[in-house]
This record gives structure tokens, C-alpha cells and sequence, in this order.
């Protein structure tokens, strides 16, 4: 009688295993997210790819396609309008569109120093900002090259120095009339520009923003107001896998530059290494997490931003970027 019951119980377990506990769930379909760079292919979005590689993406369940900017493409609108899911965007952009009451908000800042920069030939005497009346600077624009201008602005402001004394021109992202003298400084990307005017053999002196009390970010990561409301989890755990890339990257440049190669436009190793070592101290400051932003560097653009009228309507800063998902992330810690 007891060997029936033990064979009656191992006849049970057997079914339970077979139809109920053993029974596995179909795996999830991935969720497919498009992600809007802000500019082509190349070692400033290494982060992205190493995240890619490494596939943190896929243990995230998301299947991640990178589009590639250029200057035609407006980024804060292809979010805004659901094209893309999330995108790389200056915060210049980002403050514009909320004045004009845009759902869209930064997630992360992934330089946390801006690139921005001030050039001059080293034989030109321009070595401070001071310097600059008198002379003739390409940095106006429109779109993402804004900010060149506006740093050119607030940090002049800053100085008491006259901006009316100094010619403002468009920004020529070839450099020719720089070459050739008829300008006289040019802004620049410290990670772009800066790097292919020395390689051309120019000797310059630089005039950084940020050594003159204006400091901004750079290139963030931003969705709409919607997606974070309707889809809290897929942003987190894009984003992690995201600054999982990115950390990835400060770490081991060198295997980061050799994974951007295989998305690179211009597959030049040293090229795309002198990109990524200019970009370390930007994106890894020494101080914070990657991605870590501050509420105060955000009260500080948008205050700049407001100075130079570039903002429609004034609103509540804090609606331009929300720390919920890197705290979450680093579960709240900075160090």
C-alpha cells in the first residue's frame, strides 16, 4: 500500500513538472528602439556602440538602431515627434524646445563638459577673450551649432566686454576662410575640429568657455515627457545599459575605438583615438557618475539662456531633465 501511495505521489510530481512548473514562458519579443545621434558615425558616440558590442542592449531586451545626423536633421524634433525614441542632444536645444512648451527631457548628460571651444593661430597674439575685440569669429548658427554662439555671448557678458565690437560670422565647419586668415578665431569641437585643424599642421591657441565661468554640458540623452510616463522601465533599462556602454568605454578606450571603427564614416585609428582621448576628461570628470547631471548647472544654462533671450516663455527649469533614472540606476549614489 505505501509503495502505490509513493508511486501515486511520483506519478503527481511527474505531471505537475511535465504540464505545470516545467512549463516555460516563450521568450518576449525585444523591444525595438530607434536612437537619434548627433552627428555620423564616429568615436564621440563610443559609449552607444559599446553598449551595442558588448551586448547590453540585448540583455536589456532591446534591440537598438542608430541613426546617423547630420546638419538637415532637427534632433529635438525627430523626438519630439515620435520618430525616434530617444536622441543625443545639446541641452541648448532642449531648454529652446521646453520655452516653446515641448514634452521633451533630458535622461542623462553624457559630456559633462562642453567641447565646445574658442581657436586662434598661436602666432595671432589671441590668447583671452579680450583678445577678441576687433576681430572676426565664426560661430553663429542655427540649430545644434547655437550653442557656439551663445557661449561666445555669456562668456563675453561675463567679462564686460562689448560684443558689438567684435564681427560675428556663420560657422564654417570646413575652416577654409580660417585657413586662409580672412577669420580670424573659429569655434570648434574640442573632439571634431580641434583635431583635424592640427592634423592639417595648425598651431592654435585655445579659449575655453568654461575657464571664464561658463559651463555647460554637452551631448545628452532625451525622450518625451510620454514615453517616460507610458514606459518607465523600457527608459531605465535602456539607459543603464547605455552608461554600462559608456563606462565600458572610459575604461578600455582603446577597445572602444576599435568597436566605433566598425560604425566609422572615416575608419582612420588615429583619427578616432585622437577623438576619444580628447573626450575622456569630458565625459569622465573625475567627480559624480557618467551621466550624472546637476540641478545647478541646469539653473546656470538656463539663466545664461534667458540673459541672451533665447528662451520664448520662461518656465520651471527642473521640467528640462529628471535625475529619476540615474538615481535609480546608481541607486542614488554619486561617488
Amino acid at each position: 500500500m505505501k509503495n502505490i501511495t509513493r508511486i501515486s505521489i511520483l506519478l503527481i510530481l511527474s505531471g505537475l513538472l511535465m504540464f505545470g512548473c516545467g512549463r516555460s514562458e516563450p521568450p518576449k519579443a525585444p523591444d525595438e528602439v530607434k536612437l537619434q545621434l548627433k552627428w555620423i558615425h564616429q568615436a564621440q558616440f563610443a559609449g552607444f556602440y559599446m553598449a551595442q558590442e558588448k551586448g547590453y542592449y540585448a540583455k536589456e531586451n532591446i534591440k537598438v538602431t542608430f541613426l546617423e545626423g547630420s546638419q538637415d536633421i532637427d534632433i529635438a524634433e525627430t523626438i519630439i515627434s515620435g520618430k525616434v525614441d530617444f536622441g543625443v542632444v545639446s541641452p541648448e536645444e532642449i531648454l529652446i524646445r521646453r520655452g516653446r512648451g515641448a514634452p521633451i527631457t533630458t535622461l542623462a548628460a553624457i559630456y559633462r563638459r562642453s567641447a565646445a571651444v574658442f581657436a586662434a593661430r598661436a602666432d595671432s597674439g589671441i590668447v583671452r577673450p579680450s583678445d577678441f575685440i576687433g576681430k572676426t569669429i565664426a560661430a553663429a548658427g542655427t540649430g545644434g551649432v547655437i550653442e557656439y554662439e551663445l557661449k561666445l555671448r555669456a562668456m563675453m557678458k561675463k567679462l564686460k566686454i562689448d560684443i558689438s565690437k567684435v564681427k560675428i560670422i556663420p560657422l564654417d565647419p570646413t575652416y577654409k576662410d580660417f585657413y586662409s586668415g580672412k577669420t580670424d578665431i573659429t569655434a570648434a569641437y574640442y573632439t571634431g575640429g580641434i583635431i583635424r585643424m592640427r592634423k592639417n599642421g595648425m598651431k592654435l591657441n585655445l579659449i575655453w568657455p568654461g575657464d571664464y565661468g561658463v559651463n555647460f554640458y554637452s551631448d545628452t540623452i532625451a525622450t518625451t515627457d510620454r514615453l517616460i510616463s507610458e514606459n518607465p522601465d523600457l527608459v531605465r533599462r535602456f539607459l543603464r545599459a547605455t552608461l554600462k556602454g559608456w563606462q565600458d568605454a572610459i575604461e578600455d578606450y582603446r577597445k572602444a575605438v576599435a568597436v566605433t571603427l566598425k560604425y566609422a564614416q572615416v575608419k582612420d585609428s588615429e583619427t578616432q583615438t585622437a577623438m576619444m582621448e580628447a573626450m575622456l576628461p569630458l565625459v569622465h570628470t573625475g567627480e559624480d557618475r557618467i551621466g550624472w547631471m546637476k540641478p545647478e548647472i541646469w539653473h546656470a544654462m538656463y539663466g545664461t539662456m534667458l540673459e541672451q533671450d533665447l528662451i520664448e516663455k520662461p518656465f520651471e527649469v527642473d521640467q528640462a531633465y529628471t535625475l529619476r533614472f540615474i538615481k535609480e540606476i546608481y541607486g542614488g549614489k554619486i561617488e
